[in-house]
């Protein structure tokens, strides 16, 4: 298997270590279609109807309620925040069964973007823990094992944000995708809270789960082949926003699908992307220590392709 060296971090060509949503290229095992083609397939299957609570209100209720949320978060420019991602494959397929997990903690700062965070990763039992601080024109990554900061060269440092989740550096587009789900969507008033849900699988919940994907797996890596086989089973969204301030509180998106990475040896891949925003436009300011600072830029002829 072919290995591709990042600062700390070590991933493969189709099972990546997940730091892409920490800035730190963390991909998965799944992908999106070639060009012209659907990123994510739904399942044959019809759409998983939904069934409200009695207290939920679908629809245009619930895209006013996240209309607002949106309108909300255009104005944050500083939270606290917290990511979680679980990736489980299990398969007959060359890949057979991995597990990767990412634990994120940290601020940001918005207009421009400025990311303080610190990553746990584990896959398949190899353990990882970083500080990472993105800024306009640098990325720096601190190692505790060595106790030493490491700069990338800032011509990666662009890529490095598209890889970024919306739901980490954007809430404001996050909400808007959301809002995407349009009628499969349920909302309902929880104490000081409003509760968004979505459960489905049609070309909604695809289009949407395509997004979610290209910052959690290595969409745009993958082989296209691939990337075609990808079916989505299920989709399920949760949100929770301050019923007042209409901030967004915590999020959960769990999705399941297929994909084969040998023909007709399908593989299950489950998926659960969570987080919560804190301290909304209280957290600290985002600075980079004098330490990372003076750090060198990695030499790029020392990196295996």
């Amino acid at each position: 298997m072919k290995w591709y060296s990042l600062p700390s971090i070590r991933r493969s060509g189709r099972l990546v270590l997940a730091v892409i949503a920490a800035c730190a290229c963390m991909a998965g095992v799944a992908a999106c279609a070639s060009s012209g083609s659907p990123a994510v397939t739904p399942s044959a299957s019809a759409p998983t109807p939904v069934t409200p609570k009695p207290s939920a209100s679908p629809g245009s209720s619930a895209t006013q309620v996240l209309e607002q949320a949106r309108e909300a978060a255009q104005g944050l420019k500083r939270y606290a925040f917290e990511m979680d991602l679980v990736q489980h494959l299990a398969g007959p397929g060359a890949e057979g069964n991995s597990a990767v997990s990412v634990k994120m903690q940290g601020r940001a700062e918005l207009g421009p973007l400025k990311l303080d965070q610190q990553i746990k990763s584990d896959m398949d039992g190899q353990t990882y823990s970083i500080r990472a601080i993105l800024v306009p024109d640098a990325y720096y990554v601190y190692e505790p094992e060595i106790e030493e900061w490491t700069k990338t060269p800032k011509q990666e440092t662009a890529e490095i944000k598209k890889t970024l989740s919306d739901f980490q550096a954007n809430p404001a587009k996050a909400l808007q995708a959301v809002g995407s789900l349009g009628s499969g969507l349920q909302t309902e008033r929880n104490g000081g809270r409003d509760i968004i849900r979505y459960e489905g699988k049609g070309a909604p919940a695809s289009a949407f789960l395509e997004n979610v994907l290209e910052s959690t797996l290595d969409l745009s890596g993958m082989d296209p082949k691939v990337r075609k086989t990808i079916k989505l089973e299920s989709l399920k969204v949760e949100l929770a926003l301050d019923a007042n301030k209409h901030w967004p509180l915590s999020y959960k998106i769990e999705s399941s699908m297929t994909v084969e990475y040998e023909a007709g040896k399908p593989s299950t891949l489950t998926q659960t992307l969570s987080g919560t925003y804190s301290k909304h436009n209280a957290s600290e300011n985002v600075t980079v220590p004098k330490a990372a600072l003076e750090a060198p830029e990695p030499d790029s002829s020392s990196e295996s392709s």
